[in-house]
């Protein structure tokens, strides 16, 4: 399902809002729907950081694992490294923000923000990487570099998840992230293409 509000083009997948409906079900202790909603808040701090530095936004895609924003304009390496990394800070804002009041939701916002820095080429830790390499090295060599340490990162999170399914029965979040950092190279190929905020 497509949708224009205010000459922004916003699309809904259905999968997005399913699984969203199966954690809401599952979810015992609410940590995931928390990081679920910490995660709609950083995708706010990057376009809060594309409103601020006056660019414009073409698309908003809500997909089955993320939710991405795009922005075909052309902007200056330090302003596109700024929006990258400003989801992330708002997280961390949020964090510092609420850590005496709803310390879940504190928490879930301090994970989602340590969870993006990783460099992993969907993640904003990844495309900040890409657009430093880029002024260095080929596209190419830099998606193959990033690729590789998608996969370094992706073993002991997997592994992770799997130890900690066994041993509470039900706590599948590392689990869904290791999965997650396995598909992204194969999911979205463009994700690292500038322009693109997760």
């Amino acid at each position: 399902m497509v949708k224009r509000f205010l000459g922004v083009e916003i699309s809904f997948q259905f999968y997005y809002f399913a699984l969203l409906t199966i954690v809401l079900i599952f979810d015992k202790s609410g940590g995931i729907f928390c990081c679920f909603l910490s995660s709609f808040f950083h995708e706010i701090g990057h376009l809060l950081a594309i409103l601020v530095l006056k660019q414009k936004v073409d698309r908003i895609e809500f997909s089955l694992f993320d939710i991405k924003i795009k922005s075909n304009y052309y902007v200056s390496f330090s302003k596109e490294l700024i929006i990258t990394l400003s989801g992330v800070a708002f997280n961390f804002i949020l964090f510092l923000f609420f850590i005496r009041t709803i310390k879940i939701f504190a928490l879930s916002n301090l994970f989602i923000g340590i969870f993006n820095l990783l460099p992993v080429s969907t993640l904003d830790g990844g495309q900040a990487i890409n657009i430093i390499l880029n002024k260095f090295i080929s596209e190419e060599k830099s998606v193959i570099i990033l690729n590789i340490l998608t996969v370094i990162f992706a073993i002991p999170i997997f592994t992770l998840g799997i130890i900690v399914l066994f041993n509470t029965g039900y706590n599948f979040s590392f689990l869904l992230l290791g999965v997650y950092l396995f598909l992204t190279p194969i999911y979205n190929r463009k994700a690292i293409s500038r322009g693109n905020y997760d």
